[in-house]
């Protein structure tokens, strides 16, 4: 009978339960209602964007990354780890059960106060032994959601922590393929330069000739030679920047030190082979907040905190913990599991906070603060992805006719070489004029390599900025689409999230 009337009260406690947490609304901010001012197109961008620049090389570098990025590696540790935690927060809202075995030996004094006379009483022993086995359960009621709003918050911990490896993943393949466009651009500068350089010692050569002949005057000469050097050095600083791009883009992509030291990168096409990039299709920014993994991680935070108010504010109520335990004990351990060496017991423990010097207030304080500072970052990524998405449509937008420029450019300065050195053989103008315009046209091929990676990057701006790209309908996503519900019934199983 005594058990259904504990039975009874445990459930009617537990149906009682509450949550102190506040209810959880999204912050809200003023969201434009459409795109204004952008030329839509229709062209559509798979999740796995960089396999639309169709460069097998430039596909492989980002998948070799996004399986041996040692950042990648860092975040999915953090997972596990995310998920260990919440396991526990799990494991809180049962009851536990502890098995606890014993074998003792003691001998009383003689001396003691009240002490039995050990010597003068026959059948007294002052040594006694005793064995005793026992299966002890406590479970604390989760009378005021303190143990659900941790597991909750602990849940949008793990979940931030899962869309914050997407987001890396966002990140690192975007890296890769900036610095794979880099390397493109610079191998593009470097064959310039030197191509440059050759074609200005071929002609150093000529007028140095001329110059021993009496031809050219000493000042023409050395304006050659001074032209030869800027070109040298020009091959000299753009190797070193090759180099840097090339180590940076190796450890992107989790190479070996060694590989690091001594591997060549591969490069697939030119970079003025690549295709032009393709436009944004209509669409809302309000997608967004369901699309960028920062701000779906920032969400989680909040929620998380949230939750963590009502952990806190439990602590100014009363907990109550049951206590239960099934065992024997016995002097010989061949009775231990003997009928009349049998025991139990169960109870009751409630506690209740009297003065605790505001330290309870205190963290309620802190919580709402935590909670405010996670607003303010979930609004600044907000913020931050249109202003992302507002520079790279711009880019996105002018890069082609940047670059339709400079090829323009380029190619008027070349016909404007060959004029000038053509007028200068035949004596219609200074070498000045000549050198003016080789300047000019080596400028404007170093700018046009620069303009077509810039070009290729904002493509890339424009997917990070959305979270990945557009989806064509059917197509898979590159990223995984986390299922929550399926993640935490792995973790309550006990099994690993991810």
């Amino acid at each position: 009978m005594n058990c259904k009337v504990c039975l009874t009260l445990t459930l009617s406690l537990l149906i009682a339960a509450c949550s102190l947490a506040p209810r959880y609304e999204r912050p809200g901010q003023d969201m434009p209602p459409e795109w204004r001012g952008v030329d839509l197109g229709s062209t559509l961008l798979n999740m796995d964007w960089w396999t639309r620049f169709n460069d097998p090389v430039l596909t492989a570098l980002v998948e070799e990354a996004l399986k041996n990025n040692q950042d990648l590696a860092e975040s999915l540790a953090k997972i596990d780890s995310a998920a260990a935690q919440a396991g526990i927060a799990t494991s809180l809202l049962l009851p536990s059960v502890t098995g606890t075995g014993s074998a003792s030996s003691d001998q009383a004094s003689e001396k003691a106060p009240n002490a039995a006379s050990y010597s003068t009483t026959p059948g007294i022993s002052r040594s006694t032994t005793s064995y005793r086995g026992a299966l002890t359960t406590g479970w604390k009621l989760d009378l005021w959601g303190k143990y659900r709003n941790s597991y909750t918050a602990l849940t949008d911990v793990l979940m931030s922590t899962v869309v914050g490896y997407e987001a890396l993943r966002l990140a690192v393949a975007g890296q890769v393929a900036q610095n794979y466009f880099a390397l493109l651009s610079q191998n593009m500068q470097l064959n310039t330069a030197r191509r440059t350089l050759k074609s200005r010692e071929e002609s150093f050569g000529i007028y140095t000739s001329r110059y021993r002949q009496g031809d050219i005057t000493e000042l023409d000469w050395q304006r050659a030679r001074a032209e030869v050097e800027t070109a040298r050095a020009q091959v000299h600083v753009t190797t070193v920047a090759l180099d840097r791009t090339e180590a940076a883009l190796a450890v992107l992509l989790g190479r070996s030190p060694r590989d690091i030291m001594q591997a060549a990168m591969p490069q697939g096409k030119a970079i003025d082979k690549l295709p032009s990039p393709p436009v944004l299709p209509e669409g809302l920014p309000s997608e967004l907040l369901e699309r960028r993994p920062d701000v779906r991680a920032a969400e989680y935070m909040i929620m998380a905190y949230n939750a963590n108010i009502g952990v806190v504010r439990a602590d100014f109520f009363p907990s109550v913990s049951l206590t239960g335990t099934l065992g024997t004990l016995s002097a010989s351990v061949g009775n231990l599991f003997a009928g009349p060496a049998g025991l139990w017991s169960y109870g009751a423990t409630a506690s209740m906070p009297i003065l605790d010097f505001g330290r309870n207030w205190y963290n309620v304080k802190d919580a709402e603060a935590q909670k405010k500072a996670s607003i303010a970052v979930y609004r600044k990524a907000v913020q931050t992805a249109f202003q992302d998405i507002r520079t790279s449509l711009t880019a996105q937008r002018e890069a082609d006719a940047i670059v339709q420029s400079m090829q323009a450019q380029v190619n008027s300065l070349r016909r404007a070489v060959e004029i000038a050195t053509l007028q200068y053989n035949n004596g219609y103008t200074d070498y000045l004029t000549v050198l003016d315009a080789q300047r000019q046209l080596f400028a404007a091929e170093m700018q046009l390599a620069t303009g077509l990676r810039d070009r290729l990057d904002a493509v890339v701006g424009v997917c990070m900025a959305l979270g990945g790209g557009w989806q064509d309908p059917g197509a898979r996503p590159a990223f995984p689409v986390v299922n929550t519900e399926r993640l935490v019934q792995d973790v309550t199983g006990g099994k690993k999230g991810g």
